[in-house]
């Protein structure tokens, strides 16, 4: 199970966050790239967490002599979830930080329609901060991306889970 979970796990990181930065080499990461970067982000989070499926099934016809429970299922999914959504959780610190460190103004910005360094703006963003600290702080903004791919990729293992168990008595020779 570990080798499955290793490889299916690494081949979704690298899609989770391949994916987006190849977008962004593409695009850029500016305001005017915001929309169709959460169209790609979201993609490829639901491609990546897709994997699940194929690491279950692999262990169950691989691994497991066609044998797989729906809690061994559920373990080789969330812990690739898991996976996932740390790495992404840890991306997104690192692109807010260093990369584009100025992403919560312009993003408020770009989803308010308001000019950056008007007193409209100003005010506006300063309310969102405030109303919404948690979220925009490091620990909040890394928490919620791991949850983001994490729940996408829970709701997918159980799906996969229900769908590819099969148990002693059930498998046909």
């Amino acid at each position: 199970m570990k080798k499955v979970i290793t490889k299916y796990g690494l081949i979704a990181c690298a899609i989770v966050i391949g994916i987006p930065v190849l977008s962004m080499a593409i695009t850029g990461f500016g305001p005017e790239s915001f929309d169709l970067g959460a169209i790609i982000g979201y993609s490829s989070m639901i491609v990546a967490m897709g994997l699940i499926y194929f690491a279950i099934r692999n262990h169950r016809d691989k691994h497991n002599g066609g044998i797989v429970s729906f809690g061994e299922g559920m373990k080789i999914g969330l812990a690739i979830s898991t996976m996932g959504g740390i790495v992404w959780g840890i991306y997104n610190l690192i692109f807010v930080t260093w990369i584009m460190p100025d992403f919560y103004e312009q993003y408020v910005s770009h989803s308010s329609g308001l000019e950056i360094g008007t007193q409209e703006f100003e005010r506006h963003f300063n309310e969102t901060m405030e109303a919404n600290s948690f979220f925009y702080s490091d620990f909040g903004g890394t928490l919620l991306m791991f949850l983001t791919v994490f729940l996408i990729g829970f709701v997918i293992s159980i799906i996969s889970a229900l769908v590819l168990q099969k148990r002693v008595g059930t498998v046909q020779t």
